[in-house]
């Protein structure tokens, strides 16, 4: 028989199945005479796997009643083609208009909606739903509420919820979920609290939902509470509780407490070591990650998935140790996981953090399928690598290949084009977003307000961050670091202070960005007001870079014995910046003796360092002591360390062209050493205009 059916605008003919899986003759079926009732034999095909053989079984019903076609509606919509189930049943409605429609069929075809995202069409079952008054079924509520769920109708799905006559622990659990999942955690617990006073609805599937709801919330109090439900109501045994358990305890910071109830697990499956894993890569244990999953593959016969994978290249990228992830690469493919897009957007991350940005190419290029975060994610390596060229042209290609750029892409075109210079790509980026829509985005704002100020056009910067809808504390720092860089540091502190009579929390990078604007202004007390502000007032403990912003501060008020002092105190692991810091200002003030125990320090960390070696050869030269600085080249000679050439660039047309101090690779570096000799010889020449990688447009005398 052959069906025409009008669907959505659309003309719809069918006689053979859409889905094509295991294929078996109907004949064969007859012939075994294994069913003898048509409906019967149409659930035990679709059961089976055997859709296409069963829709061939239904079209050639001579009858059909309303169970056989739920049967094939459902059919359809368990092998995830919905589009035909909603065909079915508006075919329904047409051929068989005696066949009554009931909560069954109804159910299942509100499923089909939320499964294709086809509210539209959902939204008239419901109308027909309340008019039928089939909508008082506890089974077709639920099914209609999970529908809205499932498309972000949150609210919808709570004015159904409210008016159901009758529910379920389904319903409940089904209403919660939704609530958590839309990050609305506090209302999922109060739905939780009163589905816990009706006995015997909470069930061992609403219980994670509600762990995870604490987790969102850091409420690890309630988290307890609903622990001892847990164990009250005998569930703690079953897994997945006892997962979403381990879940809460851990993002709510509680690792002693995740662990102990780790280890007293009775089984433990992928998902327990993958969340074990990801603790530990959450607080930055990312070594103890390795150990984790080491433990699992050699003491466990668990299998890793595409989860555990995805979270042990970003333990390997954050520790950088390619080594690791490349055994880990061959492990992906010896379990056959080398085509899991997540697992290779990872290994991209990993490969690209370790800075073999030609492998993740390599590995990109070879996916079969990509996704957004595919190219994202090697524009962002290129980006963070300082490669503006490719990054762009692997932006161009995303762009052809019909990706829409997303907020990730672009901040990392934005952040190449600030750190390259290149203000007119940075504009066509910025045009770019504002024609997406994305301008008003805070990540984008801020990458905007960032690239103008590295790129020179502070005007600008402060022009996006005034035309801001609304203000946000990314954005701000942005531009407080902004104006700090350029010298405008009143502006800088004005802007903060007046970020804080609004009543906006700054965050860590917030404090960072101010004390630099002090530190550029010397103003030695306004930072030590701000740094005792941030702990004293919002309770953040500083980390290693507010304390060398404050060793700066310090070392440009020349004040180096506070500031070593400070150094010695600070309760992070003292690293190379805030002792090459001392240093610089020990030549500044001609501090041989503190000098000296920086370099050692800075020595210590990097037996090569040569800025430490060529600064503390600076230094003994300055204050005349000759012996001493040639010990010091000599020490570097015999380490084979050589000062890395200074350089500069500039933009001209479409291209950037760069200098190294001594290179003549350049093609035309014979005429660009024959104007520069002229220059030289010219006494009204001699000052001419430099880009410094470092700085911004400054004036050098030759």
């Amino acid at each position: 028989m052959i069906l025409s059916v009008r669907n959505g605008g659309r003309v719809r003919r069918f006689c053979t199945a859409s889905v094509s899986l295991v294929e078996k003759p109907v004949e064969k079926f007859v012939q075994e005479g294994l069913i003898s009732n048509q409906s019967s034999q149409l659930r035990d095909l679709i059961n089976s796997g055997n859709l296409r053989v069963a829709r061939q079984v239904f079209d050639k019903m001579p009858q059909r009643d309303i169970v056989s076609w739920t049967a094939i509606i459902k059919g359809y919509v368990t092998a995830m083609n919905s589009e035909e189930a909603l065909s079915l049943f508006s075919a329904m409605r047409v051929v068989d208009p005696g066949v009554s429609v009931d909560t069954s069929v109804l159910s299942v075809t509100f499923k089909a909606c939320g499964q294709s995202s086809n509210i539209a069409y959902g939204k008239s079952l419901h109308a027909y739903a309340e008019k039928s008054s089939l909508l008082s079924s506890v089974f077709v509520g639920s099914a209609l509420l999970d529908m809205y769920k499932r498309n972000g109708k949150i609210d919808e799905s709570c004015r159904v919820f409210s008016e159901m006559p009758f529910r379920n622990t389904v319903t409940w659990t089904t209403i919660i979920t939704g609530l958590v999942h839309a990050n609305r955690h506090k209302e999922g617990l109060m739905y939780f609290s009163k589905m816990s006073r009706l006995n015997g609805l909470s069930d061992d599937f609403a219980f994670p939902i509600a762990l995870k709801a604490c987790a969102g919330l850091r409420q690890v109090k309630y988290g307890k509470e609903i622990h001892t439900h847990v164990v009250v109501r005998g569930f703690g045994a079953i897994l997945w509780v006892a997962n979403s358990l381990f879940t809460m305890y851990t993002e709510c910071g509680e690792m002693q407490e995740g662990l102990r109830l780790f280890e007293s697990m009775s089984e433990r499956d992928v998902g327990s070591w993958t969340s074990l894993i990801t603790a530990y890569s959450r607080i930055g244990q990312e070594e103890n990650a390795v150990k984790t999953f080491l433990r699992m593959r050699r003491n466990t016969e668990v299998l890793p998935n595409e989860q555990t994978f995805a979270s042990m290249f970003s333990a390997c990228a954050s520790l950088s140790r390619l080594v690791w992830g490349e055994q880990f690469h061959g492990n992906v493919f010896s379990l056959g996981l080398g085509d899991s897009l997540s697992v290779s957007n990872s290994m991209m991350k990993m490969y690209s953090s370790c800075g073999k940005l030609d492998s993740a190419s390599v590995l990109f290029r070879g996916m079969r399928c990509r996704d957004i975060i595919s190219w994202t994610t090697l524009i962002g390596g290129y980006s963070q690598a300082g490669l503006g060229e490719e990054s762009f042209e692997y932006f161009s290609w995303m762009r052809r290949a019909g990706e829409k750029p997303i907020d990730f892409a672009l901040p990392s075109l934005l952040s190449v084009s600030g750190s390259m210079a290149v203000l007119e790509q940075g504009r066509q980026v910025h045009a770019l977003a504002l024609y997406l829509g994305l301008d008003q985005n805070p990540t984008i704002r801020s990458s905007l307000i960032n690239m103008y100020s590295k790129c020179g056009s502070i005007i600008e910067a402060s022009k996006v961050f005034e035309e801001t809808d609304r203000a946000d504390i990314v954005s701000l720092t942005a531009m407080i670091n902004g104006y700090a860089e350029h010298g405008k540091c009143k502006e800088a502190i004005d802007l903060f202070e007046k970020s804080l009579k609004v009543g906006l929390r700054p965050d860590s990078v917030t404090f960072i960005s101010i004390l630099n604007a002090c530190s550029h202004s010397g103003q030695l007390g306004l930072g030590f007001h701000y740094f005792n502000l941030m702990q004293e007032m919002y309770k953040m403990r500083p980390a290693k870079e507010h304390y060398g912003c404050m060793v700066d501060l310090l070392c440009r008020a020349g004040r180096l014995s506070d500031a070593e002092k400070m150094i010695n105190e600070m309760p992070w692991k003292k690293d190379d910046v805030v002792w090459t810091t001392l240093l610089k200002a020990c030549k500044d003030k001609g501090d041989i003796e503190r000098g000296s125990r920086a370099a050692e320090r800075i020595l210590e960390l990097d037996p090569t360092s040569d800025t430490a070696l060529v600064t503390l050869a600076n230094t003994y030269s300055s204050m005349g002591k000759w012996k001493e600085a040639a010990i010091v080249r000599k020490n570097m000679n015999s380490k084979g360390v050589i000062k890395e050439p200074g350089w500069s660039s500039i933009l001209i047309k479409d291209g950037v062209s760069a200098f190294v101090s001594g290179d003549r690779r350049h093609p035309q570096s014979e005429d660009i050493y024959s104007i520069l000799e002229l220059l030289v010889s010219v006494p009204e020449a001699r000052t001419i205009r430099l880009w410094n990688k470092e700085s911004f447009w400054v004036y050098s005398n030759l």
